[in-house]
């Protein structure tokens, strides 16, 4: 009897020794590799909306600088390329560009880089009723340049472009001789690159 009970406490110890074996075994299993997520930084937003995409179709708002990410994961190897689907329009006009954003993912990729800067534009105007081979008409832009303009027509204030939001301030700094010239304010645009911004009107001076 006392060999049989002997022989049963063999058996339960190896038992329990095999238990707390697998207990461990499972404890020491390595966590869960994390997802294989996009991001990156966003710098110069001047407090617009931009949004970006992620292989053409995962949209992503951002409407300031710092850090963003996309939220869905991808497969490893998977190909991903970044884009920007709508520039920033308010307050001010911008175009932002995208450097590193494109690859295939081996690991999570957080350094996509947006960059972002305000458009800027040359600004001129439109001028009529200047008489044939007339001189003396000479415009200022307050902080800019100035232009001398011999015919009817449009204009452009020589190197000088200024960024979407700009105050500005033009003047008429000297009329023809013979005749007078009034400035007004005016917003239209003759193409992508170019502002009017003011329209002078001459005419012949009044007599007294």
């Amino acid at each position: 009897m006392a060999k049989f009970k002997l022989a049963v406490s063999a058996v339960l110890m190896a038992t329990m020794i095999a238990g707390l074996s697998g207990c461990g075994e499972k404890e020491t299993q390595p966590p869960a590799p994390p997802p294989l997520t996009v991001g990156g930084t966003v710098s110069g937003l001047a407090g617009g909306v931009l949004v970006l995409q992620l292989n053409g179709g995962d949209d992503l708002t951002v409407n300031a600088n710092g850090k963003f990410k996309f939220p869905k994961a991808l497969k490893k190897g998977t190909p991903y390329a970044v884009t920007v689907l709508t520039q920033p329009a308010l307050p001010v006009k911008q175009t932002c560009t995208v450097s590193q954003g494109s690859g295939n993912i081996a690991t999570a990729v957080n350094n996509v880089d947006i960059s972002c800067t305000t458009n800027s534009y040359a600004v001129g105007g439109t001028v009529s009723g200047l008489a044939a081979k007339s001189k003396g008409l000479v415009l200022e832009l307050k902080g800019g340049s100035e232009v001398e303009i011999t015919k009817n027509g449009n204009f452009v204030f020589p190197d000088t472009r200024l960024p979407d939001g700009s105050d500005y301030n033009v003047v008429l700094k000297s009329a023809p001789a013979r005749q007078s010239c009034k400035i007004e304010a005016i917003a239209t645009a003759p193409d992508r690159d170019t502002i009017n911004i003011v329209s002078v009107t001459c005419g012949k001076k009044s007599r007294r």
